[in-house]
């Protein structure tokens, strides 16, 4: 009897089991399957790439130099100013030199002088009327005239204070009427075509950057404009608290627009990847700092997180490991697609789109 009870519980059991795997099954069998995401896909494409080391810096005169008086006495014009385009040898001011051409003259009359002199004495020492050694007078006193009107003649070109090099006025520190002394600063310029970039290495990028190497800088005084150049020195020795390298670099100025003086941004190109892989920039997706993008592979979507490089332009960028050459990614639903999502691509759009 027990018996019995038992197994007609057990066949009950059974039997409620097996109506429910139906209905998991019917259930099963009549679910619709999720709609395909439509998206919009383009090809990994090969992009050239310049690698560059990033860098601030200066600008800086490649050549400046202080003008100052080589003579004593007034200054009786200015010819130049600040800011002002000069030559080389182009006169910038001018000293006093009525006094200088007087001393002159009267040095030049000293020396017609012992001239006269001279010629009055050799006949003189050829007959013995007179000593060796004073003919040797007559000799010195020739040559110490000559001396001195060689002199006045240099200080009366140099009344006329000329700049030493081509550039332009950075400061006149003089005025008319001043009264200068040897060595009176009277102009500080500067040689601003070429301008030297000066600026420093980090330690990481000091074997990649080398001589000659293009560069380009730009300055806050006219943004989204570029200056080239080319690197012409690295240091050869680190500042060991920077844990950085200096470095020049010569930028060519004709039209005078940047200054010395200037900070800039500067890019050392120190190679050219003629076969990057790039991808559009909406075809990536970056989450808690990871970037991501989806390959689109038979109707599938197959997600796969990348290394970024550099930033292309034009709305693409290159892609430093995560996708090979010829995939096609998603650029378009990113927000809905997952690993394994079934895709359908629209074709009424070109690649890249």
């Amino acid at each position: 009897m027990r018996r019995a009870a038992l197994l007609a519980v057990g066949l009950a059991v059974l039997a409620a089991a097996g109506c429910d795997r139906k209905s998991v099954a019917e259930a099963t069998a009549e679910a619709p399957k999720p709609e395909p995401i439509t998206v919009t896909v383009a090809n990994v494409a090969v992009r050239p790439v310049e690698r560059v080391v990033s860098v601030v810096g200066t600008l800086a005169a490649s050549e400046q130099a202080d003008r100052a008086s080589e003579i004593e006495g007034q200054v009786v014009e200015i010819l130049a100013d600040l800011g002002d385009r000069v030559e080389r040898e182009q006169v910038l001011a001018r000293v006093r030199e009525d006094v200088l051409e007087a001393k002159l003259r009267e040095a030049e009359a000293t020396l017609e002088k012992a001239t006269a002199d001279d010629a009055r004495a050799r006949p003189l020492r050829q007959q013995g009327i007179i000593s060796e050694q004073e003919y040797a007078q007559v000799k010195w006193a020739i040559e110490t005239a000559r001396a001195r009107r060689d002199q006045l003649k240099i200080e009366r070109e140099h009344a006329a204070i000329r700049s030493p090099l081509a550039g332009s006025v950075a400061q006149r520190l003089v005025n008319v009427g001043d009264y200068v002394r040897p060595g009176t600063v009277v102009f500080k310029l500067v040689q601003d075509d070429p301008l030297k970039f000066r600026g420093e290495i980090p330690e990481r990028d000091v074997p990649a950057v080398q001589p000659e190497q293009a560069m380009r800088v730009m300055v806050e005084a006219f943004p989204g404009e570029t200056f080239t150049g080319r690197v012409s020195r690295v240091g050869s020795a680190s500042d060991p608290q920077a844990r950085s390298l200096t470095f020049e670099a010569l930028v060519p100025n004709p039209e005078h627009r940047i200054r010395p003086g200037f900070f800039g941004h500067g890019e050392i190109v120190i190679r050219r990847d003629e076969r990057a892989l790039a991808v559009p920039r909406n075809a990536l997706s970056t989450f808690a700092g990871v970037t991501k993008l989806f390959v689109i592979e038979d109707g599938v979507a197959h997600e796969r997180e990348v290394a970024l490089g550099v930033d292309l332009g034009d709305g693409w960028v290159e892609i430093a490991t995560g996708v090979s050459r010829g995939a096609q990614v998603a650029t378009s639903g990113l927000s809905r697609l997952a690993d394994g999502t079934q895709v359908v691509v629209r074709g009424d759009t070109a690649p890249g789109a």
